[in-house]
This record gives structure tokens, C-alpha cells and sequence, in this order.
């Protein structure tokens, strides 16, 4: 089933791939949530247990959340992007379940929203601001640049290890 499952994310992410290259938003590949899923496909083929455990917390506590918010205050997606994101945390959970995260996922799912925040400063357009990398979202954009940045990291750190911490309390 895992790896099933992980081979079933890495055909829908090359798919979504396709679709946004066609588009020209090849880019928004950078985005966290479909870094992740494909973390997760490649962590679920392969039992990576760091790179699955990572990529799972990181959906739980920061994409999903996202997704959502995206999807109520703009609504837009494709087929495609929402079964990604739908079945990358549902497949995660499901080979999860009953494990323990490591210490170590919360930080390094903090040290890859810095370097996906870096790497869509320098490979990404300005207009599509992906991971926010170049302004901050409208709604909090007149506290700054640099205030909301580390408002976001503190906020992922966070979000991160708290939802380590209760999963591993419901886990055990």
C-alpha cells in the first residue's frame, strides 16, 4: 500500500507538473505543498522514514492549512492539484499512523521552508510570489517584509512541533 501510494503521488505530481509547464506556472512547482507531496510520494516508495515523516508534518500543520485558506479566499484549482492534495496527507497518515515523529522533523520541515523560501526568491517571478517569497499575503502586508517573515518562520516552527507533539501523544 505504501508504495502504491507513493507511486500514485509521484504520477499525479508529474501530471500537475505537465499542466502547470503547458500554463507557464511551471514556478508554482516551488510551493511548499508540492514539494511535500512529491517528498512524500519519494519517502513512501522508497521508506525514507525521515524524508515521510518530514513531508507529512509539513502537510499537516502548514500545507493543508493553506490549501484551505487558498481555496476559501480565491477558490481557484485544478482537478488534479486538489487530489494531490487531498490523497498526500490521507497517504501519509495512513502509513504513519501508530508511529512517532522524530525530534528531527519538525527542524528539518523548518529548514525546508527556508530553503524553498530562497529558492523561490531566485527561481520563481516576482508576480507569482510563491511561498511568499517576495511580499508578504495582502491581508498582513502593511507589518513588512521582514516582520512577516520571521512572524511566518516563528509561526512554522511552531505549528510544526506542536503538531508533532500531538500526534505523538495520540501515537503512543
Amino acid at each position: 500500500m505504501k508504495r502504491a501510494g507513493g507511486a500514485l503521488l509521484l504520477l499525479l505530481w508529474s501530471v500537475l507538473a505537465v499542466q502547470k509547464a503547458q500554463a507557464g506556472l511551471a514556478p508554482e512547482l516551488f510551493w511548499l505543498c508540492h514539494v511535500t507531496s512529491a517528498m512524500l510520494g519519494i519517502g513512501l516508495l522508497f521508506s525514507a522514514e525521515l524524508l515521510t515523516a518530514t513531508a507529512l508534518l509539513c502537510q499537516l500543520s502548514i500545507a493543508v492549512p493553506a490549501y484551505a485558506l487558498h481555496l476559501a479566499t480565491n477558490g481557484d484549482t485544478s482537478p488534479v492539484s486538489f487530489l494531490l492534495h487531498v490523497l498526500a496527507p490521507l497517504f501519509g497518515v495512513l502509513a504513519w499512523r501508530g508511529k512517532a515523529f522524530p525530534l528531527a522533523a519538525p527542524w528539518c520541515g523548518g529548514a525546508l521552508y527556508l530553503g524553498l523560501m530562497a529558492a523561490s526568491y531566485l527561481a520563481t517571478p516576482e508576480s507569482l510570489n510563491v511561498n511568499l517569497a517576495f511580499r508578504p499575503w495582502g491581508p498582513v502586508a502593511w507589518v513588512g517584509v521582514w516582520p512577516v517573515r520571521v512572524l511566518n518562520l516563528s509561526l512554522v516552527l511552531g505549528l510544526l512541533h506542536a503538531a508533532r507533539l500531538v500526534w505523538n501523544r495520540r501515537a503512543n
